[in-house]
Formats: structure tokens, sequence, C-alpha cells
């Protein structure tokens, strides 16, 4: 296996091998965090999407016709696979009646092996125009692997031709030579098109865009491909970006929402804005000024955005790489933004200065919503498997209830597939963690050996709850990540065939771990969203039932990483003492999936 495109000791591409910056993963293992781009060549650019090439045979089409007479024959004909789970048609169907009644705004709840991925393929054929969003590269490799769809990446995925292969496209010869020279790039795209030109494709407004030549960049081709395609797969990050300021995608028939019980969060990542000294002294020669870090109220600090915004609208930009220059752009843009939202809504917004700078982080989203995301379908499905109270999910959004259509599909897997056992070693909150802590080490022990030629995740809501772990179990099963290796350690984990266990705060959701990836998973710690956040504090303050809401879904969402289909099975242990609250609170409790409380089992 010499000429394997993997390592035969971790398992990993050769390209991107842990193996060549640590000798093993063990207990207390962080993975060098350099990362090696992956990047796509012309030949594994997927061309541009079509419908009627990824259709059932015609028998199978008829086959399904007969034995689904009650369903309407476009949803036959445009559903991806011979055989339909359980209700997933009848799913479709009450979707596809929604928006012909009107609605614009439709929520489908469905748990775990319902099937969201088949119906929104079946619905994105139907209306012959959408955007399907995701959260995680996982998720867009499952859409665009299973079924075909472009998947429009970052410059950074491609090289350069211009600089001969040498440098990616995010920081080639077009993105780094001044706006002020005379540079083309044959390879790229242009307005006014060259003598024997191809046309790429139409913008948002409806004005060609030309290919200079022949020969065309990889990253350009990836993209008039997937803007020429009726279904387009995006990241929200990216999505938002490209939707609201590039503009070279146009708004289509249906934009679908995957993983949307995060939307809101999204949304205010997008909407935060950090400035830094450091880069506003490299910049305008400028710092925040320190009577307002230490005393300024709401028109002080829209008085010092302002002055900054200026202070960038000033510079001269003309022999800056362009990179640069679009980075001085959108600081600028970003930054008058900033000033029209204070002005605006100034209780909206959180204000959080420290010596190295000041963070403005919204404290709800419902106002902007529909501008920054939603107005850029016709239609907008929301898909997720935890939604817990589509009211409150609604609200949040800034959606009206008589626009929103709810759909509920529980998870057809039995109780006994995905177990909940109590194994309390005392609560995990702030002040009680260093008290229980070391009662849950022979707890873990107990469940490893327990689970001795199993692979397992172990939830711990924190960097310090992980460290605490891993330095004090003496298992070499574990490994564990940092925040810059996190996808490498993962994809380790996957691939390896040993029976590792991987501690980690950040694998509640956007992970998919089937069959023998993982058949127990540990909740060390309730994950209560953290409250020494400011921006987290003062939105609890303003809303109880939004900080319960958190805490919920994203224990329902930890609780289903393991159990991804209905041959699967996966085993759940609770350790935090605080879980009988969410069980006896009114607002906890209220929001607890019955499939999640059918599953718990307490033993003596």
């Amino acid at each position: 296996m010499s000429n394997s495109l993997f390592c035969s000791k971790c398992g990993m591409m050769k390209n991107s091998c842990i193996c060549k910056n640590s000798n093993s993963l063990n207990k207390n293992s962080n993975v060098s965090s350099t990362k090696t781009p992956k990047i796509t060549e012309s030949a594994e650019i997927p061309d541009s999407y079509s419908i009627s090439d990824h259709s059932l045979p015609k028998n199978i089409i008829n086959q399904m016709k007969k034995g689904f007479p009650n369903i309407d024959d476009q949803i036959i004909e445009n559903f991806p696979f011979e055989n339909p789970r359980e209700g997933q048609l009848e799913i479709i169907s009450d979707i596809n009646e929604a928006i012909e009644d009107g609605f614009k705004y439709i929520i489908l709840e469905a748990g775990t092996g319902t099937g969201k991925s088949g119906i929104a393929t079946t619905l994105s054929r139907m209306y012959e125009s959408a955007y399907i969003l995701t959260m995680t590269k996982q998720l867009q490799s499952q859409y665009a692997n299973e079924f075909g769809f472009p998947l429009v990446k970052g410059r950074g995925n491609f090289y350069c031709l211009q600089d001969d292969l040498d440098s990616t496209c995010d920081i080639g010869t077009c993105k780094t030579t001044p706006s002020s020279k005379n540079f083309f790039c044959p390879y790229g795209v242009g307005k006014n098109p060259t003598l024997g030109a191809t046309e790429a494709f139409e913008d948002s407004f409806g004005g060609p865009i030309f290919f200079q030549s022949d020969e065309h960049c990889h990253y350009w081709q990836q993209k008039a491909n997937s803007i020429n395609s009726p279904i387009t797969l995006m990241n929200y990050d990216y999505a938002i970006l490209e939707l609201n300021y590039v503009k070279h995608f146009a708004p289509r028939n249906l934009l679908i929402l995957d993983e949307a019980h995060n939307i809101e969060n999204k949304l205010m990542r997008s909407m935060e804005l950090n400035l830094y000294n450091k880069s506003l002294q490299n910049d305008i020669k400028k710092s925040i000024t320190p009577n307002i870090v230490k005393q300024g109220d709401i028109k002080d600090w829209i008085m010092e955005v302002d002055a900054i915004k200026d202070a960038y609208n000033d510079i001269d930009i003309k022999d800056l790489p362009k990179n640069k220059a679009e980075r001085i752009n959108s600081t600028t843009r970003r930054l008058k933004q900033l000033k029209e939202n204070l002005e605006k809504e100034p209780k909206n917004w959180v204000i959080d200065p420290n010596e190295a700078g000041v963070s403005f982080k919204p404290l709800r989203v419902h106002q902007y919503a529909k501008d920054y995301l939603f107005k850029h379908g016709e239609v907008c499905l929301f898909l997720s498997a935890t939604i817990l109270s589509h009211k409150m999910f609604s609200k949040w959004l800034g959606l009206k209830p008589q626009e929103v259509y709810h759909i509920k599909a529980d998870s057809p897997f039995p109780p006994a597939k995905r177990p909940i056992e109590l194994k309390i070693a005392g609560k995990m909150s702030a002040n009680r963690v260093k008290y229980t802590a070391p009662k849950t080490l022979p707890i873990l022990e107990e469940i490893l050996k327990r689970h001795k030629n199993d692979k397992g995740l172990i939830h711990t809501n924190s960097y310090k709850c992980q460290e605490y772990i891993t330095k004090k179990m003496p298992s070499g099963r574990l490994i564990s990540h940092n925040s810059l290796n996190r996808e490498r350690v993962l994809d380790h984990f996957e691939k390896s065939k040993d029976p590792l266990v991987l501690a980690s705060p950040s694998m509640s959701e956007g992970v998919d771990l089937p069959y023998d990836k993982c058949r127990f998973q540990v909740i060390y710690k309730v994950p209560f969203p953290y409250l020494g956040d400011k921006q987290v504090n003062m939105r609890k303050k303003r809303d109880q039932r939004w900080y319960a809401y958190k805490t919920v879904m994203t224990l329902m969402q930890a609780y289903g990483r393991g159990m991804r289909a209905e041959d699967d099975s996966c085993y759940t242990y609770i350790l935090d003492g605080d879980i009988r609250m969410l069980f006896k609170s009114p607002m906890y409790k209220s929001l607890v999936p019955e499939f999640f409380k059918e599953a718990i089992i307490e033993r003596d």
C-alpha cells in the first residue's frame, strides 16, 4: 500500500497526515494546528447540476406511483431514492401544500432518521431553483456526495493559474496587485468581453459576466457552475457574505436552511464587529479612546464608531493590494452599518470593551433576519431535529405566527436503541464542579471498561473540563483537541479502528458518527450557555426562556450524535446532577422532548 493516498499510521490523507507533526494521539495530545487546505483541481470541479440527469429510472418511478397512489406524481418523480422512509413522502406533500397555500416560512422539526436531506432534495428539484444552506463542511459534503449538488467554495480551495499554481486564489495575482495597476488575468472573468469570450453567468442584477479566455480559473469555474445550477449548496457564512454583498447569486424560489436552530447564533456572529487596537493602529494610526472605554455611554460609542469609519474612508486604497483594499472597504461598510444599528436600536447591542479593543454584539436579530437571509428565497424551509418551540423560534427570528407553518415528526428510532443512563456524580455548576469532578473519574473509568471495545464521545461542554479529564484519566484511549485542530482530530477519530474516546467541548452538533464510529457517549456537564459572556448574560436577564431553550437544544443535539439510523445503536450516560433540574423546572421541563424522556433508564 505504499502508493496509497492515506497514511498507514493515522489513516488520514498524506497531505494532512497527523504523523508528520505528532508521533501519536495520546490522552494529552494536541495535533499541530498547521492547516493544509484541501485544494480542488479542475478535474474535481462538478458541472452545473441537471435535475433530469439525477432522476430515478422511469420503471422505478412508475412502481412508486403504484405503491403511493395518494402522493402527487411530481413528488415521486423528483424523489431521489427508490425506497422512501415511513412518512417521508407524506411530509413532502404536507410542505408542498403549505407552499401552495401561500406560506412563506415552513418549519420542519423532524428527528434523526426521518430523512430530512431527501425531503430537501425532492422539494429543491420540484421548485427547480433552490439554495441549500448547511452549518458544517461535513453536512455540505454529505449533500454533495449523495445527491451530486455543486458546492461553492472559497478562493483558498483553488490554485491560481496566473501564479503557475504556486499560490491559492485568495492570495493570487488578481488579489495582490494594486487596483491602480493595469492588470489583466486571462483566466478570470469580467463584465467587458474579450474577442471570442463566452458568458460565465448572469449576476443578481441580470448583467452578464464573461470568461476572458478558453482556459478558466478553477475558482471562477466552480462558482459559475454553481450560479448556473438550479440547486446550489452553500455554508451559512459564505451565503450571508455572498448574497448580501457580492451579489453574484440572485434570489431563488426556495431557500432551505438546514440545522435551522442555529440561525439566530449564526446571524448574531455575522453581525458582530470586533475592533482591535493593534489593527486600528496598523490601518489608521488610531486606538479606541481610553476615556470611552472606561465610561463612555451609547452616544459616545456612536461618535467613536463614526470617527473610526471616517478614518477608514480616508485611506487611499488605489495603491494597496486588492485584497487589502477589499478588507478596508468591507470594514468601512460594516462600521457604517454598525453606526446605523446603534442609532436605531441602542438597547439591542452589547458593547464589551477590553484592553485589546472592543466588541459589538446584538442581543436579538429579529429586526435583521429577513433582510440578511430570508429575503433571498421566495419560500424559506427550516429543517432541524430540535426546534423545541416553534413559537419561540419564530419570535426570535422576527416571523409572524400567521406566516409560519409548522410540521413535527419525531425520530422513528426505538428508545431501546438509544438508552440514556443517569450515573450522577453530583452537580457540575461553576460553584460545585471542583467538588464533583473527582467523583466523575471512577464513573468514567467504569464506563470505559464497560465499553472497552467501543469508540465513544465525552461531551465536556468546556475546555476546562476536557483538560481535567485528559490529565486525570490514565487511559491511553482518550484523545482531545484544541480550537485550531478540531477538524483534524475528528477526522482521525472517525477513521481510526481503535476504540478511541474523544473528549470534546464542541461536538454537540454538525457531527455525524453512525454505527461503530460512536457506540457510547457521555454528557459530562449539562450544556448551560456560559454566563461569563456578556452577551449571553444580558440575554438571559432579558429572557430566561431563551437561556433554557439554548440549554435544552444543545443537550438534544449532543444526544443525537451517535444514533443515526434505524439499525444503529448508541448508549448515553449523564453525569451532571443538574440534569434533574431540567425535569423539574416548569420552564425547562416544557422544552424537553418526549423522545428524550422515554429513553431514560435509572439503575441502582
